[in-house]
Parts: C-alpha cells; sequence; structure tokens
C-alpha cells in the first residue's frame, strides 16, 4: 500500500480551456436564445392582447356598453403606437383618454415590447352592445431591440379576434400570406 495520497483534480491549465470551450459556445447560443426570448414575450403580448379585446366584448354585451380597449400613455391618453399601458375601460365622455371617473377594467404595464394600433385609423378599439367591434384592425407587436420578428392581434367587425401564425413554416408569422415583419 502507498502511504501517498491520491490528489486528483484539474490544472490550471485543464481549467483555462474549459473554461475557453465554455466561453465559446455560450458566445454562439446567446444570440440563439435572445431571438427565442423575444418571439416567447411578443407570442405572451399578443395572448394578452386577445384576453384584453375579447375581455372588452365580453363587457359589451353584458353591461350592454360600449367598451374601448387601446393602447396608452402613462397618463392613459390613448395612441397608436408605443404606448405603455394596454386599457379596457369605458369612454362616457368619448376624449379617448381614460379618467378617474370612468370604469377601468384592465390596466396592464408593458415595458418590453412596441405595439402598433391599425384600426379604421383610430387609436382605439370599441365594442358594442351587441359584440360587435366598431373598428377593424390590428395589433402588431414588436420586439424593443431590432429583431424583425412579429406578431398580430386581428379583429373583425363581428367582435371575432384571432391570431396572426406562421402558415408557411418560415419561423415568421404571415398576414395573407405575407412575413410580418417589424
Amino acid at each position: 500500500m502507498n502511504s501517498q495520497k491520491l490528489i486528483r483534480g484539474l490544472t490550471l491549465v485543464e481549467l483555462i480551456i474549459g473554461l475557453a470551450i465554455l466561453a465559446v459556445l455560450l458566445s454562439l447560443a446567446s444570440p440563439s436564445f435572445q431571438r427565442f426570448t423575444n418571439r416567447q414575450i411578443i407570442r405572451h403580448q399578443i395572448w394578452e392582447l386577445r384576453r384584453a379585446l375579447e375581455l372588452a366584448r365580453g363587457l359589451a354585451v353584458t353591461q350592454q356598453t360600449i367598451w374601448k380597449v387601446c393602447m396608452a400613455t402613462n397618463n392613459h391618453h390613448c395612441v397608436k403606437h408605443a404606448g405603455q399601458r394596454l386599457l379596457v375601460f369605458q369612454d362616457s365622455n368619448k376624449n379617448h383618454r381614460r379618467d378617474a371617473a370612468e370604469s377601468l377594467h384592465l390596466d396592464l404595464h408593458n415595458p418590453s415590447t412596441i405595439i402598433t394600433l391599425s384600426a379604421s385609423g383610430r387609436s382605439y378599439v370599441r365594442f358594442k352592445p351587441s359584440g360587435e367591434a366598431m373598428d377593424s384592425g390590428n395589433f402588431l407587436v414588436c420586439a424593443k431591440g431590432g429583431d424583425d420578428y412579429g406578431g398580430k392581434t386581428i379583429v373583425f367587425r363581428s367582435g371575432r379576434v384571432r391570431l396572426s401564425k406562421d402558415t408557411d413554416g418560415d419561423g415568421y408569422d404571415d398576414s395573407r400570406g405575407v412575413k410580418i415583419t417589424c
């Protein structure tokens, strides 16, 4: 029996080589992971928009009043592009902003995407007591930071809401066969 202990471990050179390999692998994977994360954020925001639109439609039908959905600034003014909040409210004075006396049912902060509304030239979508939309159009959702991937939440005059999808399998959602890009 040998009285010396066997010491196993890594030498400094082996450790440095291992860390260098790990750094190279991480630098290759990082852009793909960032792209994946951006797409997941966009998909989540598209679903949130759909949920808000369906909520407004349901409130309009059950309460027999007009409800409005819009992207808004932090002081609750409806805007077509780059709002910080998603609002579902009753705009009883029709000034296209949520005032303190008006019913607010949903107020979601939106820090991670850029949303552009294209709805009959308006900065909002309204639902009638019949459930029909007074304004048809779509919400285009894009990631902040330059990724060209985008998605849409689409509102029809009938009040129906649908999401864009990738129909041709190229990794991008399309609208009428044309790739949605930001």
